[in-house]
């Protein structure tokens, strides 16, 4: 199980090779410094816990000691930064493996981020037996490494405390996850609400930008594309069945009891990414699914990036999934889902696809988060109106 917020002493465990924080010129001192900053910026009012680079801990061989384990153990997350010294160091080997021992695959599969500073670092990486053996199929890393040096990390800083725009870009989104994940781990009590504007004299920024919400269908898009035209209807009608079972009186959530569980509807035709460009917006989306089966890694984040500028900014964005399709075209390769949960589907009969079945329970955390976010936007929406302008709804 993996630890809340308040009952964590770390963010972050940041894991790497000394050796290699020296080589890149302190590469990994400065991103902790940045990742520190930067989630305590967001997370404003909320006192965070320090990062903890392994390597404050002094030793870098031997049996892994019980200061470090215990570091691993009440940290909020682990950060893998990876080069060529930590492909050869047992040490790092044995803080993944205690990580894997402590919060089991679905903590890493959502606390786990692995920053790649070198392409053939990472690739020799997921092809060991380590990876294979610890990591879930689909692990995702972020590639902070330069373009066109592909085996040298990206520049963090163009000046004093003056960051590059290509780390920039990058680790915004690495922290917009990180955000999202700390503030789902919020107790409910500190957990930030959406507020009205506060009467006479009070500035509408008050309020978060909050879609307009029509009561009624929940809804999924699932990716359709010219080579996986009718993927989606299979693939639907399995997120419709767990979704009934979701839903029944018997196992409703808390939220869920409060107000009629509201049906399923999945986007007619599915989702055409080649023609995304045309939705005015997916802000009537309560969930995405993109498909991992036929397409490249370049054209797998470019979807993502139309999706989530189709998307309103701010903490209500709707969850999205990559449906990863067994079995693979090429399994070494990893998926950049840039934060979005990977879940696999067995993909052997098109007509009967299938998520497998240790990850049933992800896609029906999937289906849950969905089924609160939009029986909390219902409930949310009318207070803010008013902040937004108000309209019918059709």
């Amino acid at each position: 199980m993996t630890n809340t917020l308040e009952g964590s002493e770390y963010t972050a465990f940041i894991s790497y090779a000394h050796a290699d924080d020296v080589r890149c010129h302190h590469w990994v001192t400065f991103f902790a410094a940045e990742l520190q900053r930067g989630l305590e910026a967001v997370m404003r009012g909320v006192r965070l816990p320090p990062v903890h680079k392994s390597g404050d801990n002094g030793p870098v061989a031997g049996v892994l000691g019980p200061e470090l384990r215990e570091r691993i153990d009440k940290c909020f997350a682990m950060v893998i930064v990876v080069h060529d010294n930590y492909v050869l160091s047992d040490w790092c080997r044995a803080e993944l493996e205690y990580f894997k021992e402590r919060f089991g695959e679905a903590g890493c599969r959502e606390r786990l981020y692995i920053l790649a500073l070198s392409e053939p670092a990472v690739q020799k990486a997921a092809a060991g037996e380590a990876w294979k053996r610890l990591l879930p199929a689909g692990q995702l890393w972020m590639p902070f490494f330069d373009e066109l040096q592909r085996g040298e990390p990206i520049d963090i800083y163009m000046a004093p405390q003056l960051v590059t725009p290509g780390f920039k870009a990058l680790f915004n989104r690495l922290r917009e996850d990180f955000v999202a994940k700390l503030k789902a781990a919020q107790a409910p009590q500190q957990l930030p609400i959406a507020t009205t504007t506060g009467g006479p004299g009070a500035g509408a920024a008050a309020a978060m930008p909050v879609a307009p919400v029509v009561a009624g269908d929940v809804r999924i898009y699932i990716e359709s594309n010219r080579h996986e035209l009718n993927l989606w209807q299979p693939l639907g009608e399995q997120m419709r069945r767990r979704w009934a079972r979701l839903t029944a009186p018997a196992a409703a959530t808390a939220a869920a009891a409060a107000a009629p569980a509201p049906a399923l509807h999945l986007r007619p035709r599915g989702l055409p990414v080649e023609q995304i460009d045309q939705f005015p917006c997916l802000d009537d989306a309560d969930g995405v699914v993109l498909l991992w089966g036929r397409k490249t890694p370049d054209a797998l984040v470019a979807q993502i990036n139309k999706v989530e500028n189709k998307m309103s900014p701010g903490k209500d964005v709707a969850p999205g999934v990559v449906a990863y399709l067994m079995p693979p075209q090429n399994s070494a390769e990893p998926v950049p889902a840039w934060g979005w949960q990977v879940l696999r589907f067995d993909a052997k009969t098109e007509d009967d696809i299938d998520v497998v079945d240790e990850e049933d329970a992800e896609l029906e955390d999937f289906l849950r988060r969905v089924l609160e976010r939009r029986l909390q936007r219902e409930v949310v929406a009318p207070a803010v109106a008013p902040a937004l302008g108000s309209g019918g709804g059709g």
